[in-house]
This record gives C-alpha cells, sequence and structure tokens, in this order.
C-alpha cells in the first residue's frame, strides 16, 4: 500500500517539475528579449 502512495508523489513531482521548466523557460525568452530590446532603446 506505501508503495502506492509513493508512485503518486513521484508523478505529482515529475508534473510540477514539467511545469517549472516551461515557466523557466518562458522566463528566460522573455529576459533575452527585454534585454535585447534595452540594449536596442540604449544611447550608446
Amino acid at each position: 500500500m506505501g508503495s502506492k502512495s509513493k508512485t503518486d508523489l513521484m508523478k505529482s513531482y515529475k508534473i510540477n517539475k514539467k511545469e517549472a521548466e516551461q515557466k523557466l523557460k518562458k522566463q528566460k525568452k522573455e529576459n533575452a528579449l527585454d534585454i535585447i530590446s534595452k540594449s536596442i532603446t540604449k544611447p550608446f
């Protein structure tokens, strides 16, 4: 019985990990775009 709850925990962990990775990827893309746009708009 204990092993079943363990697999459920692992499933939820994997799902959470995937979601966190996707969020990080989105943030990195946004940050890169922000940096590029800021460097373009900055006077040299």
